[in-house]
């Protein structure tokens, strides 16, 4: 089939009509099992194929270049830009394998398993079609599609991780446990904390792997979305005075993609409203620039939400954040808890906490409580708030009951 370098032509043709634009490959000469021969001859028909066998017109035929199949593939106009990538690997892997189901019964082929389904595929946004050079955007695109092409056919555990981990932001599998926050005064449910936590049979170890490969492969933004939007909506039912604890990192809160208004809808579908919210800043990333963060934090401030400095005590970055953040709540970590009651330094450091706390109007919560008489030693000590496996484990579906939370030690 004749066609213009990588099918520039008929990309320009329908630009105007796809405000969003992404880039397909499929390499065709490392296939895993017997490929129908029609697919290897030279002038096949691939956009009759593409019509027949996909039935989309927001898919068409690019090129074949050294024995690689490119596709461009119309995405939603409603589609945020973090979602452009999972969009694509989905498309790609069905166009993967229809050709793998008309492949069926050739010499050597064996069905495909879930790692195959992925193996040879590539994709890439094509950002800036409608200000830059098309052919320098497409040159982009063919380059970080070959790239993930190339990782694909490796083998490395970093490519595995990445399939996964676009599989569950595509799939919204990850899911919220929630630890509750009791009142150390009168032993009722202040609240909950959401905790996210990887499905069954996943690839990471955790969600603090989960967290930082996100990191790592400028995913955290669309993670932490999804964390939030699933905390929310499965959130225990709350009184109007009790609080959903929300982990974040201050590069999150600081991205230009961030968009507090989703916060606020899933609060208004759940019949929630932001005083009800507590954004817990957690110590994965640190914070550069404290005046700017002072200003962000004032933003969500003004709207209702309340700030909790999270793992206080663990690090120096947590202390500095207290001082000059002013939290509405310090979160004390379980390494100063976990057998303070045998710990003079411990001892003395907590009462530290508290007494700072109390002067500058700062509520406290102590975290990892799993000892009766941690939680004697806390209690005496003045803390507000306590939370820990002796009171109650993260769990998807917390008792609901509001008093007697904490056991009569």
């Amino acid at each position: 089939m004749a066609t213009s370098w990588f099918g520039i032509d008929q990309l320009i043709d329908r630009i105007e009509h796809h405000p969003s634009i992404g880039l397909i490959g499929i390499d065709l000469s490392e296939w895993s099992g017997g490929l129908a021969t029609k697919f290897r001859e030279e002038g096949f028909e691939w956009e009759n194929w593409l019509a027949r066998s996909m039935n989309r017109s927001d898919l068409w035929f690019g090129d074949v270049v050294s024995g690689h199949l490119w596709l461009y593939a119309g995405m939603p106009a409603s589609m945020r830009e973090d979602e452009g990538d999972s969009y694509l690997r989905a498309m790609a892997k069905r166009v993967r394998e229809a050709i793998a189901a008309e492949s069926v019964g050739k010499a050597g082929h064996t069905p495909t398993t879930s790692g195959q389904k992925e193996r040879g595929i590539g994709y890439a946004s094509l950002l800036g079609l409608k200000s830059d050079p098309i052919k320098d955007v497409v040159y982009d695109g063919v380059v970080k599609a070959t790239e993930r092409i190339r990782e694909s056919l490796s083998g490395h555990r970093d490519w595995e991780l990445r399939c996964e981990l676009e599989r569950l932001l595509a799939e919204s599998s990850i899911k919220s446990v929630y630890q509750p926050i009791v009142r150390l005064g009168d032993g009722r449910v202040f609240g909950y904390e959401a905790l996210t936590r990887c499905p069954e049979g996943s690839l990471f170890d955790g969600p603090l792997a989960l967290f930082r490969f996100a990191e790592k492969n400028q995913m955290a933004l669309a993670l932490d979305r999804l964390a939030r939007e699933t905390a929310i909506r499965h959130s225990p039912a709350l009184g109007a005075v009790q609080k959903i604890f929300i982990n974040v990192t201050m590069s999150i809160i600081n991205d230009p993609h961030f968009v507090s208004g989703q916060t606020v809808r899933w609060l208004s579908e759940k019949g929630m409203f932001p005083g009800q919210v507590v954004f817990e800043l957690t110590e994965r990333s640190s914070i550069d620039d404290f005046e700017a963060a002072k200003k962000i934090l004032a933003h969500y401030r003004s709207q209702g939400y309340e700030i909790a400095i999270d793992d206080a005590g663990a690090g120096y970055s947590s202390l500095q954040s207290i001082v000059e953040l002013s939290p509405d709540y310090i979160k004390v970590d379980r390494s100063l808890v976990r057998l303070a009651d045998k710990d003079e330094m411990k001892k003395h450091m907590l009462r530290t906490f508290v007494r700072f706390a109390k002067k500058m109007n700062i509520r406290t919560v102590a975290e990892g409580i799993e000892r009766p008489e941690e939680l004697r030693l806390l209690r005496a000590m003045g803390f507000d708030f306590a939370q820990g496996y002796l009171i109650g484990r993260p769990s998807e579906f917390p008792a609901a009951a509001n008093s007697g939370a904490i056991p009569k030690v």
